[in-house]
């Protein structure tokens, strides 16, 4: 451990103070940044006028009477993140379309002019009082049907986003983040970011403010994915006060410190999934499938480890109501968690014993070898050339574990609407086995993988290598990642300041 910080100290000092990088307060979190780590775990809203008309993305051209929720009860919507366990919630208030859920002054595209008139940023206001949880809002910059988004002076929709911002800090209490979304539908200064930050803090200098792809590629415009995201890499949209990429998932070791203008500042990361397994943010018409308990524990783990947030996307249906499958799905993991109620800490993963390990399959693709079954990200992939495959994790010495978790790699199935898709897995037989100094021992036979499943062993294994065999897939199949873990090594959640 003091080989690899004195390793990061030296690679710090070169790499940034040798060019003209100015070390200062913002590379610790600040106090304002700090409570949001400590929140840590959120739900996501996404209720629109989408939600009506079976879509993901609009043109701001679909009637604002199609919104017709006709049993709207926000109150139980919140209700249902205090009883999962959720700190906090970020409700759209604006998607790509325009389509406002509260009364502006400023557009006709709102709620008042819907069949249902209720305002939901106050109802959700007032149901996150009620149950003592913070109230966040997504809204988004690219704006489909107001008509000074496309006007050639881009100042003319800058005071229009101010005057709505104004509305909605002034009007509907405390809000603690405010979610930007669609900056890629201008160029990144048409904006006006600092102006806008300025006058967010001036309302309420407690929210905190972020823009969706937050960091950009080595030089080019274009988000960078968080698997690939490195100390010192360029912010893209500034000011912000945390980074997002949705869908996509930081590495367990994701960096903190991004650059602007030679300065490195701290930037947590928020990370966006859906509840749904096929990544639909609007609620769909049919009933679908929830991912399951063992994905949903492991991305917990994930997305709120190493001062980072996790947000779960859980949209209420036509009627206005929450899924009871999905609430059922939720509540589940709250108890598996042990946070129901919301009166516990977070917990925080067994130590994973893999990172770093020598690792080696007996085959492999090209360009996906079995060093990316446990690395650092769940995002890089190992991949096998053949149908059935063996791979092998080296501890170098005898270590005790009782908790195995894989993610199988998929492919994926789209489903019409731009976004929404099926996982479909290949593994359909396999078994984990143990070497023990003289023989290999299966400890293990299962069935399918599938996106995630964890094997809870009933008693304590020792071993010094560890092997996944898969014994019949119906093509060559994959692996995101191979944990191995002490159940006993699990703890609370802690913010690293």
């Amino acid at each position: 451990m003091r080989y690899l910080c004195f390793s990061f100290f030296i690679f710090y000092f070169f790499v940034f103070f040798q060019k003209g990088v100015t070390q200062t307060k913002f590379e610790q979190p600040s106090k304002l940044q700090l409570t949001q780590i400590e929140r840590g775990y959120g739900m996501f809203i996404h209720f629109g006028i989408n939600t009506f008309n079976e879509v993901e993305w609009s043109k701001g051209d679909l009637p604002a009477l199609s919104f017709n929720p006709t049993n709207l009860n926000c109150d139980k919507w919140i209700k249902t993140a205090k009883d999962a366990g959720f700190r906090y919630v970020i409700l759209i208030t604006k998607h790509h379309d325009g389509f406002c859920l509260w009364d502006s002054k400023y557009t006709n595209y709102d709620v008042a002019s819907a069949t249902v008139k209720v305002d939901i940023v106050a109802a959700v206001s007032k149901a996150c009082k009620k149950y003592g949880l913070e109230f966040g809002l997504y809204y988004s910059l690219w704006d489909r049907h107001e008509p000074s988004h496309n006007n050639k002076n881009p100042q003319l929709y800058v005071d229009y986003m101010k005057n709505q911002i104004t509305e909605l800090l002034s009007n509907y209490g405390n809000i603690c983040e405010l979610w930007f979304d669609g900056g890629w539908a201008k160029k990144d200064t048409a904006w006006h970011l600092a102006e806008v930050y300025n006058h967010i803090k001036k309302l309420q200098p407690n929210c905190m403010v972020t823009v969706n792809h937050t960091i950009k590629m080595a030089g080019q415009n274009k988000a960078m994915l968080p698997k690939d995201m490195q100390l010192g890499d360029s912010i893209r949209y500034y000011p912000v006060d945390f980074r997002t990429k949705d869908p996509n998932m930081a590495r367990w070791d994701d960096p903190k410190l991004y650059l602007y203008k030679d300065t490195l500042r701290y930037l947590s990361f928020e990370h966006t999934i859906c509840l749904s397994n096929r990544w639909n943010w609007f609620q769909k018409k049919a009933n679908l499938p929830v991912r399951s308990l063992d994905e949903l524990e492991e991305l917990f783990y994930l997305g709120t480890s190493n001062n980072n947030v996790l947000i779960v996307n859980i949209p209420p249906d036509q009627s206005g109501q929450l899924r009871p499958h999905e609430v059922t799905q939720v509540l589940a993991l709250a108890d598996r968690l042990g946070i129901r109620g919301g009166k516990s800490k977070l917990p925080s993963a067994p130590q994973n014993l893999t990172f770093g390990k020598p690792i080696f399959a007996s085959n492999t693709q090209e360009k996906n070898s079995a060093l990316f079954a446990n690395d650092y990200s769940i995002e890089t992939y190992w991949m096998a050339e053949k149908d059935t495959a063996v791979l092998t994790i080296d501890f170098e010495k005898e270590v005790d574990f009782n908790r195995i978790s894989l993610f199988e790699k998929y492919n994926e199935k789209q489903l019409g609407d731009g976004f929404s898709v099926q996982h479909l897995f290949a593994i359909e037989e396999y078994s984990i086995d143990i070497f023990n100094g003289k023989e290999w021992i299966t400890i293990f036979l299962g069935t399918e993988i599938g996106a995630s499943k964890i094997i809870s062993l009933p008693t304590m294994h020792s071993a010094q290598k560890i092997r996944l065999q898969i014994l019949k897939a119906n093509k060559p199949a994959g692996l995101f990642h191979f944990s191995v873990a002490n159940n006993k090594t699990k703890g609370t959640r802690s913010t690293v300041k």
